[in-house]
């Protein structure tokens, strides 16, 4: 379930997975005692007298700390002095208590541990800072707490998809084209970072798709103005995945299987020494046939012909997809030179089967795809650097994807998987055999210095490259001309800003960014749709924008008002297109909008029983050469691609609703409508539009969600927990084609009600999860991109292990 900045994190979300692993991870024997060192031993016990296990044992100020084992026994041994001892459980009151102790001695503890009134004290000692430095920032931003959706299936793009605002658009099932919308923005307009690194460039392995939600802490998502310390040229809003940094020593691994054939498996491991060097793995990999039923005409492949009156109920048969990640970081924390010096290594590999073009008619058989990544990177981070206050991020990564692409069959299929020799011509759609390798490299630095508690300052600057080399036989009678040309991009975005906190009852910040894209590749100048014509474009495009942001706290309320004059720079695949299904449009304007934010909430807690959270926005955007992916045709083939769209006004309100009690029932729901309306009365600046202030199709208007969660704490047995989660998605019905174009503006993708279930037990207070989940429990004919057809009905079962140990 999705928490807002102002919500508490949820404790009770847990699902499930036991592994062998767990019989070597469990609670280390008792330490021996050193010469000079004491002894800190004892027993941890709940009100009833019974054994806490699992429980959390550390010295206060130090990395010294253990687990109770399952008599609730435990052993430290520490240096001998002054010490603060401190208990915590889940769902316990943390305990403390001073102690000094002398050289060699042996203190023996008796701790009785009290339950929570609520279940959430803990948590928000422990985690709920970083959400609430968040919530108090100027800039409209909703935070998730990804940590109580890890027992789930979900990966972050469809973690995010329940936020007010927040639509997913899929072409398909696992691993396909999928946009992410934030208040009417899709797309290229939304920026995704990693721990405030840019995503851009690393590859289709590190899809937000394919990432399960295990590997974050919590997703940040910025609505409209995008705070200077992202370096984003978006207008859409940004996203910022936190992982956790937290020095640590843990184990996280899970599996999970179901319908379509579907396996997902993550492992996230790390080790941290007392001296502060660290290693850290996280691996996961993605499986699925995609093997779900659609319905949709087929053709007769004798005759050609395609009777669209006539539908049948066909199973997709050449869809499958699968990727492989792993990531290895290692480096030191907490040094006197660095407070995080880290190397790390990505490496990514997916296989991808192409069922159908842009439209469902279109049917594929053989035409696939494969891809590797390789991707190192460098990060330093050093607090009260030459002076207090004074914070720099430096971060660096290099990143080599190689993609090919392959189209060699000589007959045409339709959708009963049958097929015919299609008279000598070679590719379903065109030929190719051919591999195109894309570099990325990226420099972000961040300098930000707090001179006290009302003044600060941040200077970013973002630096990234791209360069596309295509790998084809010189000898080969199907090379595309822009095969040889090259495809070349370039750009910078540098920001400053200034924070004025007055008191913590308020606070603004001023900002301004410079932008700068040079770009390079083929462009298409004759107009000849059946035989283009390129030549080599070449444009350097800069620009500046600037803005301000304040929020005011009165009582449970909070306001906040933003204004930016921003632009959006245009992407290596808007420019450049995949090589495959997307055409590059060399000669797009960047994006220019002027974006204003305007929300308000109030978040009460009555007395840690009832707590109750209520929020409302409005988002205004003027955009001009705003940028649309339609599809058109070339040389008789059906393509994606990219067109300034004039002037478009986006008017955007959007309201979320929730409440809990205690931590036994926590309910929420969300509602969106966005207006987004073609504003430019000419066409190319000669002949009247026949589309002004017209919707923009293939945009949901009005879509909104909602869930419920009842948990059962100490199911069956103590530390044991059961909960039920049910999730609603409507979406209603929006045109397939401008509402202005006679008889096309008719077809419309239908209204969708879907429904999810979910269940779970968690035992040891979350060390082993088990969660079984059905989505689209009534099977509802789900559509987005051009009416293309999503699963049916699924099935899905997921077991987590999960484990944390304190350092020595």
């Amino acid at each position: 379930m999705v928490y807002s900045t102002f919500l508490h994190i949820r404790l009770s979300t847990v699902s499930v997975l036991f592994f062998s692993l767990s019989l070597s991870l469990s609670v280390p024997p008792l330490c021996a005692q050193q010469s000079g060192q004491a002894i800190v031993h004892g027993q941890v016990k709940d009100a009833g007298g019974l054994p806490v296990e699992f429980a959390g044992v550390f010295i206060k100020n130090t990395q010294k700390g253990a687990q109770t084992d399952r008599n609730g026994n435990f052993s430290l041994s520490v240096a001998p002095g002054k010490i603060i001892l401190c208990v915590q459980s889940m769902g316990y009151v943390p305990f403390e208590q001073q102690a000094e102790l002398k050289p060699d001695e042996r203190r023996h503890f008796h701790i009785a541990l009290e339950e929570q009134a609520t279940g959430l004290d803990e948590v928000v000692v422990e985690a709920k800072s970083p959400v609430q430095r968040v919530k108090e920032s100027s800039f409209n931003v909703v935070a998730i707490d990804a940590k109580s959706l890890q027992n789930t299936t979900l990966d972050l793009a469809h973690a995010m998809s329940r936020v007010s605002g927040v639509k997913i658009r899929e072409a398909g099932g696992m691993g396909s084209d999928l946009q992410f919308s934030l208040n009417g923005f899709s797309g290229r307009h939304v920026k995704f970072f990693l721990d405030g690194v840019p995503m851009d460039g690393m590859g289709a392995s590190f899809r937000i798709n394919n990432i399960p939600v295990n590997l974050a802490e919590r997703i940040e998502i910025y609505k409209g103005v995008v705070p200077v310390g992202f370096g984003a040229d978006a207008i859409g809003g940004a996203v910022n995945i936190v992982t956790n940094k937290q020095r640590r020593t843990f184990v996280d691994a899970s599996y999970s299987y179901g319908s379509f054939n579907t396996h997902r498996s993550s492992v996230n491991a790390g080790y941290t020494t007392e001296k502060g060097f660290m290693v850290e793995l996280n691996a996961f990999q993605n499986y699925s046939d995609n093997s779900y039923y659609i319905e949709n005409a087929v053709k007769d492949l004798e005759t050609g012909q395609i009777n669209s009156n006539k539908t049948e109920r066909i199973k997709r048969f050449h869809d499958t997809y699968h990727n492989e990640t792993v990531i290895l970081r290692t480096g030191f924390v907490n040094k006197p030179f660095a407070d995080r010096l880290l190397v790390s290594l990505n490496i990514g590999k997916t296989y991808k089967e192409t069922q159908n073009g842009v439209r469902q008619d279109i049917v594929y058989g053989q035409k696939h795809s494969k891809g590797q990544t390789l991707m190192p990177s460098l990060q330093y981070v050093k607090r009260n650097l030459f002076v207090e206050g004074l914070e720099v991020n430096l971060t660096a990564n290099y990143n080599k994807n190689l993609t090919h692409n392959i189209d060699t069959a000589t007959c045409e299929y339709n959708w009963r998987g049958e097929s015919k020799y299609n008279n000598g011509k070679i590719g379903e759609q065109n030929y190719q055999d051919s591999k195109y390798e894309n570099k990325n490299g990226n420099t972000t630095f961040t300098a930000n210095y707090r001179i006290n508690s009302h003044h600060s300052f941040v200077v970013n600057n973002v630096l990234s490259s791209f360069n596309r080399n295509t790998r084809v036989t010189p000898n080969d009678a199907n090379i595309v001309a822009t095969d040889t040309m090259p495809k070349v991009s370039l750009k910078n975005v540098t920001g400053f800003s200034y924070r004025l906190n007055f008191d913590n009852q308020w606070n603004v910040a001023l900002f301004g960014k410079h932008y700068l894209q040079h770009s390079k590749g083929p462009k298409e100048t004759s107009g000849d749709t059946s035989h283009p014509k390129y030549e080599i474009f070449s444009e350097t495009f800069t620009a500046m924008g600037y803005g301000i942001a304040g929020t005011y706290f009165y009582k449970d309320f909070q306001g906040k008002l933003s204004y930016e004059k921003t632009c959006r720079l245009p992407t290596d695949n808007e420019l450049f297109g995949n090589e495959e299904l997307e055409r590059g449009s060399t000669g797009l304007k960047a994006e220019n909008s002027d974006n204003y934010n305007v929300s308000l909430s109030y978040n009460k807690d009555f007395d840690k029983t009832h707590f109750l959270y209520i929020d409302a926005g409005y988002i205004l955007r003027n955009t001009k050469d705003y940028i649309r992916r339609v599809t058109d045709s070339y040389s008789g083939k059906y393509f994606a691609s990219y067109i300034n769209h004039g002037y478009v006004r986006n008017v955007s309100l959007e309201g979320e609703l929730r409440y809990s009690y205690k931590n036994i029932v926590t309910a929420g729901v969300n509602a969106t409508t966005q207006n987004i309306r073609d504003n430019a009365p000419e066409t190319m600046g000669t002949s009247a539009s026949t589309t002004y202030k017209a919707r923009i199709p293939n945009i949901p208007y009005f879509f909104a969600s909602g869930d419920i969660e009842i948990v059962r704490r100490n199911f069956i047995r103590k530390a044991n927990h059961l909960s039920f989660g049910y999730n609603a998605n409507y979406v209603h019905e929006f045109p397939l084609y401008s509402e202005r174009h006679g008889s096309s503006s008719k077809r419309v993708v239908p209204t969708q009600f879907s429904h999810d279930i979910q269940i779970t037990y968690t035992i040891a207070n979350g060390r082993y999860n088990l969660t079984a989940e059905c989505k689209n429990l009534t099977d509802e004919k789900l559509y987005d991109n051009f009416s293309l057809q999503k699963p049916g009905r699924a099935f899905y079962i997921k077991m987590r292990y999960s484990a944390n140990f304190l350092n020595r």
